[in-house]
Order: structure tokens, then sequence, then C-alpha cells
């Protein structure tokens, strides 16, 4: 589990659990070593650099100890490069012609094809060979195709070693894994179009995604899912209500067709994530869905070291020029579009607006002037200060400010909501997550997170674990200061 977090980027949620499972104690246990200094690793890197170099010693220590412990190529090309990163070029250049020595001569510890290679690239990225290293990477991805997460780790490495070393990255682009998708278009495409599965099919082959994130609404969302999955990407669906609610408002409401298609990409999607406290297809609920799979595709890209696209297709709001599409192209994201004409045949299904609202809440012994001054409406519930705003990254920044003031314990929760079912179960979950805070750290829904991926980049969330309440599980993540 702790690894999976590390890979994930959820350092300090990793470090935590490493933390309370005594391991950062002293230990004459090779994993354990490798572990704690691949953590202490990803901390230093996430450290401000005047914090840096002392995690990087201690990173570079526990990697060679378990090299004392173990005759293993991981941890040793791992203090290669943490020497670099540290500054000592000679020591990172003695360490890396030890792992091609390991190597060259076979007396070190079993390890896969695609490992063996990728650290003979690695050693001779850190000398400077960088011919050599192109081909020992080359052979890697040939041993394994589809390890994507594996490519991405190395992929992270080399980017650090070659901003070190002052030289080009761009010959690692032909490695990257592929793109992360995310889709959405028009429910009802006019039948006069014959041609519109082969367009989108185009659009899609256009970007060649592995990793595919959106609804699954009758039309456009549901063919393209239909050509993702036969082109082999891993889908990921994220509904604006619960299940049940969506097939039968954004479904079945078109006729029993795509019911029957609807059902089958749902079985085969790799996950599938709603907004549970609907059970109504909304205009807000459809925006806050949108911008949770648009975070997931930003994450899954920045997680494996790839990049990220948008499609759009048809018409209306959701395929031109929504105020998410806005913030996805401030990041720099392209958005491919595909000009479909919708069926003007019958009435759309009314959605209702519904509301959505990010809302803060910390215990009410504490001072809450910075959410104040930053125009949020201010109410007490159950010993807690309620700070409501229209926008969770206002939300966010102002607990920011709040906890810089402060030290409050705050949490953050947002999303879409029902105004006839009142408040309550919203302000408690709030405060809910408040209780989760840690010092220096700002709980947050999962919603709100995913939020900020898109819209706020600069604010830095790391997922961190659940949270139980009388409704469920809570995801949570946290956020940290720049």
């Amino acid at each position: 589990m702790i690894r999976r977090l590390a890979r994930a980027g959820d350092t300090e949620r990793a470090w935590e659990l490493f933390s309370e499972a005594g391991l950062d104690g002293e230990t004459a246990h090779a994993d354990t070593l490798s572990l704690k200094g691949r953590l202490t690793k990803d901390r230093a890197l996430k450290a401000p650099p005047g914090q840096r170099s002392p995690l990087l010693r201690a990173a570079r220590q526990a990697y060679l100890r378990a090299a004392l412990i173990r005759p293993a190529t991981y941890p040793l090309i791992n203090a290669a490069t943490i020497a670099l990163l540290d500054g000592d070029r000679q020591e990172a250049g003695a360490l890396a012609e030890r792992v091609l020595e390991m190597l060259d001569s076979g007396a070190h510890e079993a390890e896969t094809a695609y490992w063996l290679s990728a650290t003979r690239a690695e050693a001779c990225l850190l000398l400077g060979r960088d011919e050599d290293a192109k081909s020992a990477l080359a052979d890697a991805v040939r041993q394994a195709p589809r390890a994507w997460e594996d490519h991405a780790s190395t992929l992270r490495h080399f980017r650090l070693i070659i901003e070190m070393l002052g030289t080009s990255p761009d010959w690692l682009d032909a490695h990257r894994p592929p793109a992360s998708l995310h889709f959405g278009g028009i429910i009802r495409i006019a039948p006069d179009q014959p041609s519109s599965a082969m367009r989108i099919a185009e659009a899609v082959e256009a970007v060649r995604p592995g990793f595919a994130f959106g609804a699954l609404a009758a039309g456009a969302d549901i063919i393209a899912a239909e050509i993702l999955l036969e082109r082999g990407a891993e889908l990921h669906v994220v509904l604006p209500s619960t299940v049940e609610a969506f097939r039968r408002d954004s479904v079945g409401h078109f006729g029993a067709e795509w019911e029957g298609r609807f059902d089958a990409v749902l079985a085969a999607a790799q996950t599938v994530e709603a907004l549970e406290d609907l059970d109504v297809v909304s205009e807000s609920g459809i925006f806050v869905s949108d911008e949770m799979a648009m975070g997931m595709t930003i994450r899954q890209a920045q997680m494996l070291e790839s990049s990220a696209a948008a499609l759009r297709i048809g018409d209306g709001p959701r395929a031109l020029g929504s105020a998410l599409d806005t913030a996805w192209q401030r990041r720099g994201l392209p958005i491919h579009r595909v000009a479909l004409d919708r069926d003007e045949r019958g009435a759309a299904l009314p959605l209702p607006a519904f509301g959505r609202e990010a809302i803060v809440a910390l215990p009410s012994r504490h001072n809450a002037g910075a959410l104040a001054e930053a125009g949020a409406q201010l109410q007490s519930s159950a010993g807690f200060s309620i700070a409501r705003f229209g926008d969770p990254v206002a939300a966010a920044r102002a607990a920011l400010r709040e906890l810089a003031d402060g030290h409050a314990p705050l949490g953050i929760a947002y999303g879409a909501f029902d105004p006839a079912m009142g408040d309550a179960e919203r302000f408690e979950t709030a405060m809910r997550i408040a209780g989760a805070a840690l010092p220096g750290r700002i709980p947050l829904s999962r919603s709100t997170a995913l939020a900020l991926t898109l819209a706020a980049p600069e604010l830095r969330c790391e997922n961190f674990g659940f949270i139980a309440s009388a409704h469920g599980d809570i995801a949570l993540s946290m956020l940290a200061p720049a």
C-alpha cells in the first residue's frame, strides 16, 4: 500500500503510514531501507530548496545501507542519482560505475528484464554516455511495452538527471506512456450523419489515449466510450448522479437501444465513480462530475509522466467553450473537436439547475476573519463556523490564509446539491473532514482536490485515505501551503 501511494505521488500519506508502522527507525531489513530511501527522496523533491539537502543525504544513506545488506542494483542506482541531485557528481559517477560492474558480472540479485535494462540506461545517463542510455532504455521498453507505471518512474528519474546535467530531454518523449483523455459531447446526434462514429474514431486515433475519463450519456459519450474500449483504452466513468438516476435520465429517456449499450460499456469500465448524493441528473451535477473527470485525467497524465487531452463532440455548453474548458486551456492542454449536428426532433429532458458550493468548516473557538474577508457567507453549526463559497478555488485560498493566520483545523467539502435536501448533511461532512486536519495541512473532499487539480495547479493536493461517516466513507486529500 505504501509503495502504491508513493507511485501515485501521495508522498505525505505514504510517509505517515511508513512511520505509523514503525518502519522509520533503525533497521537491517534491505527492503525497508530501500522504501525509506524512496520516500525520503520524494519528500526532499517536494521540500523547499533550503530543506532539500538533508533529506537527500538521508535518502542516499538509506539506499547505501540497503546495498550493503544485499547485492541489488536498485538501491545502488538510486543512491547514485540522489548523489547527483545533491550536487555530488563525482560520487554519482562512482556509484554508477559500480552498478554497471554488477550488471556486467551478473553478481546481483535477480530482477526483471525491464528493470535491468532501465538500470543500465540510468547508470549510463549519469556517466554522460547518452547514446548507450538511449539504447538501453529502448531495450527496457521493448521488454515490457505496457508497464506504464514502471516507464513513468524511469522517465521521472531521467528527467531529474537531465535537468541536473543541463542536456536536452526531448528523446524521452518517444518512450512516454500513452495520453489520458477526457471526453464529452451531445446526447442527440442527428440521424442523417452516418459517418459520426467514424469521425469520432478519427479524433480518438489522433490522440491515441491509453486512459479515458468521462460520462456515458446516450449519444456521443457512449459512442466515444465504445471506440475507446475497442482501441484498448482503460475506461474510467464519472457520473453526475447515482448510476440508477443517470441510466434513467441520460440514457433510458432516449431509447432502449442506448440502455443496452450503456450497460455493456459500464460493465467494461475499469472504474465507475458517481455522485451518490444526487438521485436526479442536474446541471450542477454535470458540472462537478466533468470537473472531477478532468482533474482525474490530469492526475493520471502527471502520474505517468505523460500528456492529457480533451475531446469535445457536437455543439452545446459541454462541447463549445465551457468554463471548465477555459481552465483546461489555461493549463496549455489541447482540446480536439468533432463538429456534429444535434437531432432537433423531440423535446430534450429538462434538467434542474440545483446548487454547487464549497463549504469550509472550522471550530467556532477560532477566528474566521480570513474567511469573512474572502467574501464567504458565515454561519454557525454544532460548534463550527461554516463559510460558504461558490468556487472551490476561492475556498481553498481563503482556507490557506486562515491556516497561516491562526493554524486553525479547517476542512473543505465541495459538490453539487439539491437545495430541497437542506444543508445539514453537507455541513456535517465538512465538519468531519475538518476533524481530520493535521498541523499545517487542510483536509479536502476528493471533489475539492480534483477541482483544484484542474483550475489551480499551484495548490498542491495529495490523496490521504478515507474517514468514516454516517453516510459512508469520505475520500480525503490534503492541501499544504506552497
